[in-house]
């Protein structure tokens, strides 16, 4: 079998929607269902909400992962999706859900990059 390389999104959003920031519930429910409707496997998760506010979470996939880091203070997200190809193309995916997470926070990406691995 030979290895295909997989698409690695990494994001910084800022988004007047600082509410969406503060707390973590309304991201879990919103990832957890594209975690679903992509029909992806999750394995696992840590979320940890800081007091005064602003989240950090890793969502385990096994095929790999998704990340976010909030600073509602600066009006911005850090995101980081990694899919492999290792059983089929997940490129599309990889795509869809960052898309998603933009119409989330209702966010403009201030720089992203796209690496192949």
């Amino acid at each position: 079998m030979e290895y295909k390389p997989g698409l690695h999104l990494l994001a910084t959003l800022y988004t007047q929607r600082t509410d969406l920031l503060q707390e973590s519930s309304f991201w879990n429910t919103f990832i957890q269902a594209q975690i679903t409707s992509h029909q992806l496997t999750a394995v696992g998760h840590c979320v940890h909400d800081f007091p005064g506010g602003g989240f950090t979470g890793v969502h385990c996939l096994t095929e790999s992962h998704i990340s976010i880091h909030t600073w509602p203070e600066f009006n911005l997200c850090t995101c980081d999706i990694f899919l492999s190809n290792f059983s089929k193309n997940n490129d599309a995916i990889t795509t869809a859900i960052m898309e998603q997470i933009q119409q989330f926070f209702e966010a403009t990406p201030e720089a992203s990059h796209c690496i192949r691995r």
